[in-house]
Protein backbone atom coordinates (compact mmCIF):
# COMPACT_ATOMS: atom_id res chain seq x y z
CA UNK A 1 0.00 0.00 0.00
CA UNK A 2 2.86 2.60 0.62
CA UNK A 3 4.06 1.71 -2.55
CA UNK A 4 1.07 2.76 -4.42
CA UNK A 5 0.61 6.04 -2.43
CA UNK A 6 4.40 6.54 -3.41
CA UNK A 7 3.54 5.98 -6.66
CA UNK A 8 0.62 7.87 -6.87
CA UNK A 9 2.82 10.78 -5.42
CA UNK A 10 5.15 10.26 -7.87
CA UNK A 11 2.34 10.11 -10.83
CA UNK A 12 0.59 13.72 -9.41
CA UNK A 13 3.81 15.35 -8.84
CA UNK A 14 4.86 14.59 -12.29
CA UNK A 15 1.89 15.42 -14.05
CA UNK A 16 1.39 18.56 -13.16
CA UNK A 17 5.15 19.57 -13.70
CA UNK A 18 3.99 18.49 -17.54
CA UNK A 19 0.65 19.88 -17.88
CA UNK A 20 1.53 23.33 -16.71
CA UNK A 21 3.76 23.96 -19.63
CA UNK A 22 2.43 24.56 -23.39
CA UNK A 23 3.87 23.36 -26.11
CA UNK A 24 5.18 25.87 -29.63
CA UNK A 25 6.46 25.35 -32.83
CA UNK A 26 10.25 26.38 -33.33
CA UNK A 27 12.40 28.34 -31.30
CA UNK A 28 11.17 29.88 -27.70
CA UNK A 29 9.36 33.20 -28.93
CA UNK A 30 11.82 36.35 -27.66
CA UNK A 31 10.05 37.62 -23.70
CA UNK A 32 12.27 40.69 -22.85
CA UNK A 33 13.41 40.30 -19.10
CA UNK A 34 13.01 43.74 -16.41
CA UNK A 35 15.73 45.98 -17.22
CA UNK A 36 18.70 46.00 -14.38
CA UNK A 37 16.36 43.66 -11.93
CA UNK A 38 17.10 44.35 -8.13
CA UNK A 39 16.66 40.63 -7.37
CA UNK A 40 16.52 41.15 -3.97
CA UNK A 41 12.95 42.76 -5.07
CA UNK A 42 12.01 39.02 -6.28
CA UNK A 43 12.72 37.27 -3.01
CA UNK A 44 10.30 35.53 -0.35
CA UNK A 45 6.76 34.61 -1.17
CA UNK A 46 4.40 34.99 -4.05
CA UNK A 47 0.71 33.73 -4.73
CA UNK A 48 0.36 32.73 -8.09
CA UNK A 49 -3.16 33.98 -9.12
CA UNK A 50 -3.01 32.52 -12.54
CA UNK A 51 -0.50 30.58 -14.27
CA UNK A 52 -0.59 28.33 -17.49
CA UNK A 53 -2.37 24.96 -18.22
CA UNK A 54 -2.44 24.19 -14.40
CA UNK A 55 -5.40 22.17 -12.00
CA UNK A 56 -2.82 22.74 -9.26
CA UNK A 57 -4.51 25.03 -6.09
CA UNK A 58 -2.95 26.76 -2.92
CA UNK A 59 0.20 27.91 -5.65
CA UNK A 60 3.00 29.85 -4.29
CA UNK A 61 6.79 30.43 -4.71
CA UNK A 62 9.19 31.22 -2.79
CA UNK A 63 12.49 32.43 -4.28
CA UNK A 64 15.82 32.76 -1.69
CA UNK A 65 19.24 33.92 -2.37
CA UNK A 66 22.05 30.87 -2.58
CA UNK A 67 24.43 33.52 -3.73
CA UNK A 68 25.07 36.01 -6.35
CA UNK A 69 24.93 34.40 -9.05
CA UNK A 70 22.03 31.50 -7.93
CA UNK A 71 18.58 31.52 -6.18
CA UNK A 72 16.48 28.98 -4.70
CA UNK A 73 12.71 28.49 -5.87
CA UNK A 74 10.14 26.32 -3.98
CA UNK A 75 6.90 26.19 -5.49
CA UNK A 76 4.12 24.79 -3.26
CA UNK A 77 0.61 23.80 -3.81
CA UNK A 78 -2.17 21.25 -3.57
CA UNK A 79 -2.61 18.98 -6.33
CA UNK A 80 -6.35 18.22 -7.80
CA UNK A 81 -5.84 14.38 -7.92
CA UNK A 82 -5.16 14.09 -4.37
CA UNK A 83 -7.70 16.72 -3.23
CA UNK A 84 -10.28 14.08 -5.31
CA UNK A 85 -9.11 11.46 -3.00
CA UNK A 86 -9.99 13.60 0.04
CA UNK A 87 -6.27 13.29 1.36
CA UNK A 88 -5.12 16.46 3.09
CA UNK A 89 -1.76 17.39 1.84
CA UNK A 90 0.64 19.42 1.05
CA UNK A 91 3.66 19.46 -1.62
CA UNK A 92 6.44 21.46 -2.38
CA UNK A 93 9.17 21.29 -5.21
CA UNK A 94 12.32 22.98 -5.19
CA UNK A 95 14.73 24.00 -8.14
CA UNK A 96 17.64 26.03 -9.27
CA UNK A 97 17.95 29.96 -10.62
CA UNK A 98 20.65 30.59 -12.46
CA UNK A 99 21.90 34.12 -13.24
CA UNK A 100 24.17 34.04 -15.79
CA UNK A 101 24.47 37.83 -16.50
CA UNK A 102 23.95 40.07 -13.20
CA UNK A 103 23.59 43.15 -15.48
CA UNK A 104 20.72 41.70 -16.99
CA UNK A 105 19.28 39.64 -13.74
CA UNK A 106 15.70 39.16 -15.33
CA UNK A 107 17.15 36.39 -17.55
CA UNK A 108 17.52 33.16 -15.44
CA UNK A 109 18.31 29.64 -15.98
CA UNK A 110 16.03 27.27 -14.56
CA UNK A 111 17.19 23.72 -13.28
CA UNK A 112 13.96 21.73 -11.89
CA UNK A 113 14.17 18.05 -10.37
CA UNK A 114 12.00 16.39 -12.58
CA UNK A 115 12.86 18.01 -16.02
CA UNK A 116 14.74 15.62 -17.48
CA UNK A 117 15.43 17.48 -20.30
CA UNK A 118 17.56 20.31 -18.73
CA UNK A 119 17.80 23.72 -17.90
CA UNK A 120 15.46 26.23 -19.48
CA UNK A 121 14.76 29.90 -19.61
CA UNK A 122 12.83 31.87 -16.66
CA UNK A 123 12.43 35.58 -17.27
CA UNK A 124 11.14 38.20 -15.25
CA UNK A 125 9.63 40.59 -17.43
CA UNK A 126 7.16 42.29 -15.39
CA UNK A 127 7.64 43.78 -11.47
CA UNK A 128 7.00 46.59 -9.51
CA UNK A 129 9.01 45.91 -6.76
CA UNK A 130 6.01 46.00 -4.24
CA UNK A 131 2.64 44.16 -5.22
CA UNK A 132 3.19 42.15 -8.29
CA UNK A 133 5.61 40.48 -10.69
CA UNK A 134 5.44 38.00 -13.64
CA UNK A 135 7.56 35.18 -15.00
CA UNK A 136 7.97 33.38 -18.42
CA UNK A 137 9.64 30.40 -19.05
CA UNK A 138 10.81 28.62 -21.99
CA UNK A 139 12.36 25.68 -23.02
CA UNK A 140 13.98 24.74 -26.30
CA UNK A 141 13.20 21.08 -26.82
CA UNK A 142 14.26 20.41 -30.15
CA UNK A 143 14.79 22.94 -33.05
CA UNK A 144 11.26 22.01 -34.31
CA UNK A 145 9.48 22.73 -30.71
CA UNK A 146 9.64 24.31 -27.45
CA UNK A 147 7.35 23.79 -24.02
CA UNK A 148 6.40 26.70 -22.20
CA UNK A 149 4.52 28.78 -19.39
CA UNK A 150 4.00 31.92 -17.57
CA UNK A 151 2.77 32.87 -14.50
CA UNK A 152 1.51 36.16 -12.29
CA UNK A 153 2.73 36.83 -9.20
CA UNK A 154 0.99 39.01 -6.11
CA UNK A 155 2.56 39.56 -2.64
CA UNK A 156 -1.44 38.76 -1.66
CA UNK A 157 -3.85 36.18 -2.68
CA UNK A 158 -4.87 37.98 -5.51
CA UNK A 159 -4.38 41.42 -7.50
CA UNK A 160 -7.03 43.73 -8.96
CA UNK A 161 -8.48 42.68 -12.86
CA UNK A 162 -6.52 46.03 -14.37
CA UNK A 163 -3.04 44.97 -13.51
CA UNK A 164 -3.41 40.89 -14.60
CA UNK A 165 -5.05 42.57 -17.56
CA UNK A 166 -1.54 45.19 -18.31
CA UNK A 167 0.40 42.02 -17.65
CA UNK A 168 -1.48 39.95 -20.38
CA UNK A 169 -1.50 42.57 -22.56
CA UNK A 170 2.70 42.96 -22.60
CA UNK A 171 2.28 39.30 -23.02
CA UNK A 172 0.70 39.75 -26.17
CA UNK A 173 3.04 41.86 -27.33
CA UNK A 174 5.43 38.96 -27.77
CA UNK A 175 2.67 36.91 -29.77
CA UNK A 176 2.36 34.66 -26.67
CA UNK A 177 -1.31 33.19 -26.11
CA UNK A 178 -2.67 34.51 -22.69
CA UNK A 179 -5.62 32.38 -23.26
CA UNK A 180 -3.39 29.54 -21.62
CA UNK A 181 -3.71 31.25 -18.21
CA UNK A 182 -6.20 29.60 -15.63
CA UNK A 183 -7.23 31.25 -11.91
CA UNK A 184 -5.39 29.95 -8.98
CA UNK A 185 -8.06 28.87 -6.45
CA UNK A 186 -6.46 30.43 -2.70
CA UNK A 187 -9.78 30.23 -0.58
CA UNK A 188 -8.92 26.69 0.55
CA UNK A 189 -5.23 26.00 1.43
CA UNK A 190 -3.82 24.08 3.90
CA UNK A 191 -0.95 24.28 6.45
CA UNK A 192 1.98 22.44 6.61
CA UNK A 193 1.28 21.46 9.90
CA UNK A 194 -2.27 21.09 9.33
CA UNK A 195 -1.50 18.43 6.53
CA UNK A 196 -2.09 14.53 6.54
CA UNK A 197 0.82 14.44 3.72
CA UNK A 198 3.76 16.47 2.98
CA UNK A 199 5.29 16.37 0.01
CA UNK A 200 8.78 17.39 -0.60
CA UNK A 201 10.99 17.19 -3.68
CA UNK A 202 14.21 18.97 -4.67
CA UNK A 203 17.59 17.69 -6.27
CA UNK A 204 18.38 15.34 -3.77
CA UNK A 205 15.21 13.67 -2.62
CA UNK A 206 14.32 13.07 -6.49
CA UNK A 207 17.82 11.32 -6.73
CA UNK A 208 16.72 8.86 -3.88
CA UNK A 209 13.38 8.66 -5.38
CA UNK A 210 14.61 7.03 -8.42
CA UNK A 211 17.54 4.84 -7.08
CA UNK A 212 14.89 3.36 -5.12
CA UNK A 213 12.33 2.86 -7.53
CA UNK A 214 10.47 -0.26 -8.33
CA UNK A 215 9.91 -1.86 -12.15
CA UNK A 216 6.71 -0.06 -12.40
CA UNK A 217 7.75 2.89 -10.78
CA UNK A 218 10.25 3.46 -13.21
CA UNK A 219 7.67 2.65 -16.19
CA UNK A 220 6.05 6.24 -14.75
CA UNK A 221 9.33 7.69 -15.47
CA UNK A 222 9.61 6.30 -18.40
CA UNK A 223 6.21 7.67 -19.68
CA UNK A 224 7.19 11.51 -18.66
CA UNK A 225 10.20 11.05 -20.21
CA UNK A 226 8.34 10.22 -23.49
CA UNK A 227 6.23 12.86 -23.50
CA UNK A 228 3.52 12.05 -21.30
CA UNK A 229 1.25 10.30 -23.92
CA UNK A 230 -0.23 8.16 -21.37
CA UNK A 231 -0.56 10.38 -18.32
CA UNK A 232 -4.31 10.00 -18.05
CA UNK A 233 -4.57 6.88 -18.16
CA UNK A 234 -1.88 6.04 -15.86
CA UNK A 235 -3.37 8.31 -13.47
CA UNK A 236 -6.73 6.46 -13.36
CA UNK A 237 -4.78 2.62 -13.15
CA UNK A 238 -3.25 4.40 -9.98
CA UNK A 239 -6.30 5.92 -8.33
CA UNK A 240 -8.27 2.57 -8.81
CA UNK A 241 -5.24 0.85 -7.13
CA UNK A 242 -5.83 3.03 -4.66
CA UNK A 243 -9.72 2.60 -4.10
CA UNK A 244 -10.66 5.31 -6.37
CA UNK A 245 -13.20 5.74 -8.91
CA UNK A 246 -13.06 7.77 -11.81
CA UNK A 247 -15.42 10.15 -10.44
CA UNK A 248 -13.09 10.32 -7.16
CA UNK A 249 -15.29 8.39 -4.56
CA UNK A 250 -14.10 6.27 -2.84
CA UNK A 251 -14.28 2.94 -4.25
CA UNK A 252 -14.70 -0.51 -1.92
CA UNK A 253 -10.91 -1.49 -1.95
CA UNK A 254 -8.57 -0.81 1.18
CA UNK A 255 -9.07 2.88 2.34
CA UNK A 256 -5.68 5.20 2.65
CA UNK A 257 -4.75 5.65 5.79
CA UNK A 258 -1.41 8.28 6.25
CA UNK A 259 0.23 9.52 9.42
CA UNK A 260 0.13 13.06 10.05
CA UNK A 261 3.24 15.03 8.86
CA UNK A 262 4.21 11.77 6.95
CA UNK A 263 6.66 12.48 3.92
CA UNK A 264 6.74 10.03 1.60
CA UNK A 265 9.05 11.58 -0.66
CA UNK A 266 12.08 12.41 1.57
Amino acid sequence: MVEAVRMLVWVCVAASTVSAHKWGWGSCPRVDPTPKLDVDNILNQWYVVEQFDTTSTCLTLNYTRVSATQLKVTKSRQLVLLDSLSIEHTNSYTGTLDIPDGDNAGKMRVKWPLNIAGKSDYIVFDIDGKTHAAVYDCQQITSLAHRHSAAILSRTPSLPAETITKIKQKLQTYNINTKNFDKIDHSVCIRRDDSDLNINIDEDTFKKLISGASESFQTVATQVANGANNFANTVVDFTKQLGAVEDGTQGTNEAIVLNHDAEIIA
